[in-house]
């Protein structure tokens, strides 16, 4: 066995820390809204010893969370090693919104510890414990980098907490014995060796396509996905209050749906519960511009949605889609079939690949399909990025904490101004934005647009559910 450990960064993996700036960031962040439960400290506020040792518990699960990065000499590769000096105190944080303890007061603060960038020379994660909430609940902010992200993990550290039972077996805290770090010599030594077997590989790659008789085949889809795209690509983006340069502030705004709202229009409209969504994003981006004063008729606007995919194999991946939103369609149904037709022909391309449904998972999967889907997201010219995160529909638990709701904060861009993210949990869909600082400071009037759009929705599939976007913290 060998004497020292280490794992080489993918390429894509590595890109991400490349990307990252001083105005742009490589990571996500779930927020997570618990009622106190067995946590409530006999003093009051939270057990955060109790929060602690429940995490430490876990570590175990996901190796990744104690690893750090290093570099490769002359070659400048990045590459994962355990971190000798790790330490959980380091990583999780404590903190409290000054009373009332008011949504205003937690959004600031979110926005705020979503603006900061991680430590590279740490394990590239944090976890903020926020109490003082309305009704004595806390809230636990995650923030993850994405090259962190292992998509043929099984878990990531958020899912390994949570539990459909109150009081699951807890397991036992196991000491912690980092592997050794290679030295600079047996980093280059190694690299020396790999690069010299690259050639080799090479060809044996080229040989296995070359013999599968589907390559043809997928090399026309792939051309097919270009000229799609093509039109984008070469026509000027629009200029709109959501694009441009991003800055290094954020600003931070959440919802909650009733899902049987979008459940009942997706019954009567016959359409995916992800076209519906799309549809009702599409119809307050229309109300958003035109309060703004911009013709959204004149606007030719595209969203990028990670969607999950099938393929044949069972194997599951995430993908893209380009969809161009119909902000120029009065009609609420209309909007939702015009998204429908271009969403049908992206299932139709490839057959064996089809979108996941929003709700109907047993497990919590969230935070690492945030990740997973920021992975997704390309360079192409599109002026906003959507994700549709499915969750259970049963309640969870940590530590008899029982957990309200559930909120992703997708990353920018550096060319947007704003992002959205949509969690399904528990009978609720949790809307989070993310926006920049200074080109979206009215993002109130955004969140109104939504309200305004899923109650426009709900009108039109002649839904009897009571439409309410409700603040969290003032429910």
């Amino acid at each position: 066995m060998p004497r020292t450990y280490y794992e080489r960064l993918s390429p894509q993996s590595a890109s991400f820390l490349v990307r990252e700036g001083s105005r742009t960031f490589s990571h996500s962040a779930v927020l997570l809204v618990f009622e106190p439960g067995d946590l409530a400290h006999k003093a009051g506020g939270v057990d955060f010893l109790a929060i602690r040792d429940g995490i430490e518990a876990r570590l175990a699960t996901v190796p990744r969370a104690r690893q750090k990065l290093r570099w490769i000499p002359f070659e400048d590769h990045p590459i994962w090693v355990d971190d000798p000096d790790f330490s959980l105190e380091y990583h999780l944080r404590h903190t409290s919104l000054p009373k009332p303890g008011s949504e205003d007061q937690l959004r600031r603060m979110v926005s705020r510890i979503h603006a900061q960038r991680l430590d590279r020379h740490r394990p590239l994660w944090e976890c903020w414990v926020i109490e003082g909430l309305a009704d004595g609940r806390f809230a636990m902010l995650w923030k993850t980098h994405h090259c962190m992200v292992d998509p043929a993990a099984e878990s990531d550290l958020i899912e390994a907490l949570l539990s459909d039972e109150p009081h699951p077996p807890e397991p036992r805290i196991a000491s912690y014995k980092p592997r050794p770090m290679p030295s600079a010599f047996e980093l280059v030594r190694d690299e020396v060796i790999r690069q010299a077997r690259i050639p080799r590989r090479r060809l044996e790659r080229l040989e296995g396509v070359l013999r599968n008789r589907e390559w043809r085949h997928d090399l026309e889809l792939r051309a097919r996905g270009v000229a799609g795209l093509l039109g984008y690509s070469v026509k000027p983006r629009n200029e709109t209050p959501l694009s441009g340069p991003a800055g290094p502030h954020r600003r931070f705004a959440r919802g909650v749906i009733p899902l049987e709202i979008v459940q009942h229009a997706h019954r009567v409209l016959d359409a995916p519960i992800h076209d519906v969504l799309l549809a009702v994003l599409a119809g307050a981006i229309r109300r958003f511009l035109s309060e703004r004063l911009v013709n959204p008729a004149t606007i030719d606007f595209c969203v990028s949605a990670p969607v999950t995919l099938d393929t044949e194999g069972g194997h599951e991946t995430i993908g893209e889609w380009i969809v161009e939103m119909p902000i120029w369609e009065k009609d609420p149904r209309a909007r939702v079939a015009r998204i429908q037709t271009q969403t049908q022909a992206l299932r139709d391309a490839n057959p064996a690949l089809g979108a996941r449904t929003l709700v109907g998972l047993a497990e919590w999967t969230g935070s690492r399909r945030l990740s997973l889907g920021a992975r997704a997201i390309s360079r192409r010219p599109v002026d906003l990025a959507v994700m549709n995160l499915p969750g259970p529909q049963t309640p969870l638990y940590f530590r008899g904490a029982r957990l309200l709701e559930g909120f992703g904060i997708a990353p920018l861009r550096e060319d947007h101004a704003l992002a959205v993210a949509i969690m399904s949990y528990d009978g609720k869909l949790c809307w989070a934005l993310n926006a920049d600082f200074d080109r979206l400071p009215d993002i109130d009037r955004f969140a109104a647009a939504l309200e305004a759009s899923f109650d426009e929705l709900a009108e039109s599939s002649r839904s009897r559910a009571p439409l309410e976007m409700v603040k969290s913290a003032e429910a």
